[in-house]
């Protein structure tokens, strides 16, 4: 049985999915006793054994640029709609609030999650220092969980930007955003694993995700999960809710591909096979788990069960090789695909199409 997954957005409505943003009454269950200690404007929870020095200058790099985010979602039937299916909305007003990083202080760009920003009538953006600025959507990608948001004030902070191709499994990782309403929270763990794909809807998979045992909490989508020196390496969006220290983060790898895509024409196109897939029990490849009718992989003879084991000749030893291949090409590319199946090797040309709308 798959794990179910809640993205991060505090919303004030019922959900069948937690967003990273709030509701209106929040239940707070403590199991073996739990504290928190306060400095200046920020909290932390469970900080682990890197030095304090390490974290506070972590901290006070990245603070400035992570904003609180306030959305009103219209008065008519809407849906608010995360990584992992729809939650309905009923007629009136819904309100959340999420998190949002300043990336580009001159255009006034602000990184949030594609959930945070979806159906939004309205946006207001709050900055540390107290300003309250109104927000315009330039564009948003669900596939990603991408959205930027843009705001008009003077003298915006801004984020320094790392990469986290280069992170390594195990480095210390800060998450810093507003869960729950409480504004430049921080929170510490490890960076658990890097490419980790889950399941969205559609056929399509949500890839190259980080995990960290760092706490993330309704709240805490679109904020800033951040290495030692300060420099955003992903931006949190999911977590498993049944589990223990298992949150997902956007890597900033993918939104520095997908942004300039966003600002440009307020989408992202993404070329499309049509499977969902995972990894096999044993080996290396990406197991087919379902084939959607009348997608590309469809139409050139893909099923579920195969095992693809490269894209152009080139191995696909784990899922992010497939996701790295197919993020190379765009629609119309046609590509060879070498599988297994029951044991035989097999080729199929397939011949990418662009991402239909909800998928």
């Amino acid at each position: 049985m798959k794990p179910m997954v809640r993205t991060h957005r505090r919303g004030r409505g019922p959900a069948a999915v937690i967003f990273c943003a709030l509701g209106a009454v929040v239940a707070v269950t403590c199991l073996g006793g739990c504290s928190r200690t306060r400095s200046g404007r920020f909290y932390t929870q469970g900080a682990p054994r890197a030095t304090e020095q390490d974290i506070s200058q972590a901290v006070a790099k990245v603070a400035p640029a992570v904003v609180r985010i306030d959305t009103t979602i219209g008065g008519a039937p809407s849906r608010l709609e995360g990584l992992f299916g729809p939650s309905p909305q009923g007629m009136l007003p819904q309100h959340g609030e999420a998190s949002g990083i300043i990336i580009q202080a001159r255009k006034g760009y602000v990184l949030t999650n594609a959930h945070v920003a979806r159906g939004a009538r309205k946006i207001t953006v709050t900055l540390p220092d107290g300003r309250s600025l109104n927000g315009k959507v330039l564009g948003s990608d669900p596939v990603t969980d991408i959205a930027v948001v843009q705001i008009k004030g003077g003298k915006l902070p801004q984020a320094q930007l790392g990469s986290s191709d280069r992170l390594r499994v195990g480095s210390w990782v800060i998450a810093v955003g507003n869960p729950y309403g409480l504004d430049n929270t921080v929170t510490t763990g490890v960076l658990s694993a890097k490419g980790r794909v889950l399941a969205g809807q559609g056929g399509f998979a949500v890839t190259d995700l980080l995990q960290t045992d760092a706490a993330i909490n309704s709240g805490n989508s679109g904020g800033a999960l951040v290495d030692l020196q300060g420099q955003v390496v992903g931006m949190p969006t999911a977590i498993i809710p049944s589990a223990q220290g298992i949150g997902f983060a956007v890597a900033i790898d993918t939104a520095k591909y997908i942004v300039p895509q966003l600002v440009r024409t307020g989408k992202a196109v993404h070329a499309w096979l049509g499977i969902s897939y995972g990894p096999p029990a044993k080996g290396e490849g990406a197991v087919v788990h379902r084939v959607v009718r009348g997608s590309p992989a469809a139409k050139a003879g893909l099923e579920p069960g195969d095992l693809i084991v490269a894209v152009q000749g080139k191995t696909v030893r784990e899922m992010e090789d497939l996701v790295q291949a197919l993020r190379e090409r765009k629609p119309g590319d046609k590509v060879e695909i070498t599988f297994a199946r029951r044991g035989k090797r097999q080729t199929a040309s397939v011949g990418l199409a662009e991402m239909p709308p909800q998928q």
